[in-house]
């Protein structure tokens, strides 16, 4: 972005009054530069709050282009670039051109020419710009404009020329004329009056031919300052479009860098990337492969399994027909447990009864506190139970006590098998 270098100049000698002046610098200087504001003009000039106080920042003048009822007209305008912007929004003005008049009640037009524009009400620094203000105040007051003009009455015509003085007179030097004294006095009289009348006219046409020169020449000077201001302008002008025509084309250049440096950089990314996938897909190829090979075995060895277990299955199920077939009659429940010797029979039958005694003290307990014997009953009881169950268990700590291989060696019963 080329900067104007009469922006640059004003914030300048405006030193630190903005935060970013940079962002000023650029925000003015594409206002100056787009074609809404080309009619506009940097300067420094004083703000005048609300609450009164007064501040020198940078303000743009000039005018702005509406359009009404298909005519183009160009509006006066100042808009003033506080010291709080980008944060606070730009404040304009509707300025007045001779016998131009603000319309009442105008509703985005104070009656100061303060301008209130939904646009500045919603300003955002990141969003909104100077020249978006611009087209949305050139469209709001297109469809109303905020001035209207009075006819004025025809100016008075210019007051007649003086009449010219009149001519001088000689004083008479003596009361006594002839006939032929006043006509010569008269003749001379004449010719007097008519020589101070061409005098005063020769010096009058000089005094005019005077006067048109100096105009002429103040002219011709102005002429002058003007073309050589032209000029300067035009030779600024043509540096600065050549500035700015090299500083776009370097940032063009750098851009274009850029681009094919980041692009080459994603291009790099992007092919590493795929021969990365690619390996990892050869990889993934070879291990589905080898997978599928030792799924393979896995169902030809299920296979020989569930064959196996088929087989198996069927032999159980012929056995328990066999079994069901060739079933005997039922074996009662205390002849499933058949002692191998003496000693096992008796620690079987000392263990029942030592159970049948633990069971009927606990009997003997609950029918006391049921209340169904006494008290001297219970005790008559527990006692020769307890008594009775003691020995029996002297007698099993005895049994326990013999060693295993005696055991073993005992006397098997008359029914045991071998």
């Amino acid at each position: 972005m080329v900067h104007d270098p009469r922006v640059t100049t004003l914030l300048s000698r405006l030193g630190g009054l903005y935060r970013d002046p940079a962002r000023v610098d650029r925000d003015a200087s594409s206002l100056l530069k787009s074609s809404v504001g080309v009619h506009l003009i940097p300067g420094i000039a004083p703000l005048v709050e609300n609450n009164g106080d007064s501040s020198h920042c940078l303000v743009l003048q000039g005018t702005i282009a509406i359009v009404f009822r298909g005519n183009t007209y160009q509006l006066l305008v100042d808009m003033y670039l506080p010291p709080g912007y980008p944060i606070r929004p730009p404040v304009a003005y509707v300025r007045l051109a001779p016998n131009m008049y603000l319309k009442e009640n105008h509703p985005h037009v104070g009656s100061d020419g303060m301008v209130y524009l939904p646009y500045t009400h919603e300003w955002n620094a990141r969003t909104h710009s100077l020249i978006e203000m611009v087209v949305a105040m050139s469209s709001v007051f297109s469809a109303e404009p905020p001035v209207f003009t009075r006819s004025t009455p025809a100016p008075a015509p210019p007051p007649p020329p003086p009449p010219p003085p009149p001519a001088y007179q000689a004083p008479n030097s003596s009361a006594y004329r002839s006939p032929t004294d006043d006509y010569v006095t008269s003749t001379s009289t004449s010719v007097r009056e008519d020589l101070e009348s061409e005098r005063y006219i020769q010096e009058q046409i000089a005094l005019i031919q005077a006067q048109e020169e100096s105009e002429k020449e103040a002219a011709i000077e102005s002429a002058r300052k003007a073309e050589e201001e032209r000029q300067a302008q035009i030779v600024a002008q043509k540096q600065w479009e050549e500035k700015r025509t090299e500083e776009i084309r370097q940032q063009l250049s750098q851009k274009i860098h850029t681009h094919l440096a980041s692009f080459a950089e994603e291009t790099k990314s992007a092919v590493q990337s795929d021969w990365r996938d690619e390996q990892q897909l050869t990889s993934a190829k070879e291990t589905i492969a080898k997978e599928m090979d030792e799924l393979e075995q896995a169902k030809t060895k299920l296979t020989s399994a569930i064959a196996t277990v088929d087989a198996k299955t069927e032999e159980i199920n012929e056995w328990l027909q066999e079994a069901e077939d060739s079933k005997e009659e039922e074996v009662d429940v205390d002849d499933l447990c058949q002692p191998v010797t003496k000693l096992h029979a008796q620690m079987l039958e000392q263990s029942a009864e030592n159970a049948a005694l633990t069971d009927a003290l606990y009997f003997l307990d609950r029918a006391v506190y049921m209340g169904h014997i006494d008290c001297i009953t219970h005790l008559k009881s527990v006692r020769k139970l307890a008594k009775q169950q003691f020995l029996i268990r002297a007698h099993l700590i005895k049994i326990n006590q013999l060693p295993y291989w005696s055991i073993c060696n005992s006397p098997r019963r008359a029914s045991g098998t071998n």
